[in-house]
């Protein structure tokens, strides 16, 4: 007896989303063509689990509703098969058995197994980074670490839309008579406004020395994965990075291998672990495979207002006057950032807050006068006055949108790089 034929197995196989999804088996050939049916789902994180066609649900346990025998009544039968949503990322295969005894496929085989990827989703972190892998001691400038809370987004390769993210994080300085010398941005703005570059966002990667080296611009690391020219290295687990002439982080200037070459010399023992940092979204995107823009990102300082409590004269001759206030926090000395306000001189180099005494409540100001020579006269600064403080900041806000084209194949975190943006206040010179 001669076997029947099966012409044609056919069923969409593109990717699908992590969404549940249903897509229809064809199978095109000769009246009384028998076969079987098996769609088995190779899990990513678990064992293997079957299509039960009762329920229309996978199960890991294999029973005979896993089996789906046919004897075709036409020239073709359809069968619609209900893929689960899952986040994870899987593959399906769909298994078409023709029966030996009296089937067979045109080309003579008895097996047609068709795949089906469903792609995971993946999880985009936007942080924020206070820089406690250089100096630990950063993250005591702020009230929290890290200072706000991280933003995510989560999406699959498959989505052809943009995303935007939108971003709003506050950092506030930590009330603290150790630590609360307030937060500066870069150039101490007038506005106290100042754009957020691209280049201050990084996402980091780490690798292992193999072999320890002395003065030298070329390392052996256990692995380059996800490393590129271009890449900064920032920290060490053991030691320290060596910086340039000119004060400038090393960079990867060469790949070969698993050897790495860098632009600054460097003396790293073996087994220390590298910390690389891909800056900007170009590098990051090679890193992940991740598509994305930073959109209009700008860092704001709340104005800083302290209030005098007690009378503080202004002389005509030069020194340093000590103007006592209702707390401190938030305000750095060295010279760095003014005071202005009723009755204050704001003369050549007057009014620079040289040094503080921290207090939550009260404390001092030690503010710079040049009066001689000024034409100036004496004066007072009542009780009660406003004392306006510009360049020093208890608070910095930071607003913009990152928006994702590509997610990439695998979670990612992206960090603003706060040691760029920010400079802490100290006590005095």
């Amino acid at each position: 007896m001669d076997k029947k034929i099966i012409k044609q197995v056919k069923i969409d196989q593109s990717n699908m989303s992590s969404s549940a999804a249903s897509r229809t088996l064809l199978v095109q050939g000769e009246v009384s063509s028998e076969f079987i049916v098996n769609v088995i789902k190779i899990n990513s994180t678990s064992k293997e689990s079957y299509y039960n066609f009762k329920t229309k649900s996978f199960t890991q346990a294999f029973i005979s509703e896993n089996s789906l025998s046919v004897k075709m009544a036409g020239s073709s039968f359809q069968l619609p098969i209900l893929f689960p949503a899952d986040a994870t990322g899987e593959v399906y295969s769909i298994l078409v058995i023709a029966k030996q005894q009296t089937t067979k496929f045109s080309n003579g085989t008895f097996v047609t197994r068709k795949n089906i990827t469903q792609v995971g989703q993946t999880i985009v972190s936007l942080e924020l980074d206070e820089g406690s892998e250089i100096n630990a001691d950063f993250q005591s400038k702020y009230t929290a670490h890290p200072p706000d809370t991280a933003v995510q987004s989560t999406g699959s390769t498959v989505r052809s839309a943009a995303v935007s993210v939108p971003i709003a994080w506050t950092l506030t300085n930590a009330s603290s008579d150790t630590h609360g010398f307030g937060l500066m941005l870069p150039d101490r703005p007038a506005s106290n406004q100042f754009v957020i570059p691209d280049t201050y966002w990084f996402t980091q990667q780490t690798q292992v020395v193999n072999g320890s080296i002395s003065n030298k611009t070329t390392i052996v690391l256990d692995s380059v994965i996800n490393l590129f020219v271009g890449m900064t290295l920032s920290a060490v687990s053991s030691g320290s990075i060596a910086a340039g002439d000119f004060g400038e982080s090393p960079i990867i200037t060469a790949i070969s291998g698993n050897t790495i070459t860098i632009s600054v010399q460097q003396s790293i023992a073996d087994g220390v672990t590298i910390y690389f940092r891909a800056y900007g979204p170009t590098l990051i995107s090679k890193v992940f495979g991740l598509s994305m823009s930073f959109n209009n990102f700008i860092a704001k300082g709340t104005q800083l207002v302290k209030t005098v409590r007690t009378n503080t004269t202004f002389p005509e001759s030069n020194g340093d006057i000590a103007i006592n206030v209702n707390g401190t926090y938030g305000v750095t000395g060295n010279n760095l950032v003014r005071a202005t306000g009723f009755n204050i001189d704001e003369n050549a180099n007057n009014n620079l807050i040289k040094s503080v005494s921290a207090s939550s409540t009260a404390g001092s100001l030690s503010v710079t006068f040049a009066g001689a020579g000024d034409g100036v006269v004496s004066k007072v600064v009542p009780v009660g006055t406003k004392l306006y403080i510009n360049g020093s900041h208890q608070e910095i806000k930071i607003e913009g949108v990152v928006v994702i084209n590509k997610y990439p194949t695998t979670n990612a975190k992206l960090k603003l790089d706060l040691t760029k943006l920010i400079t802490h206040g100290v006590v005095s010179p």
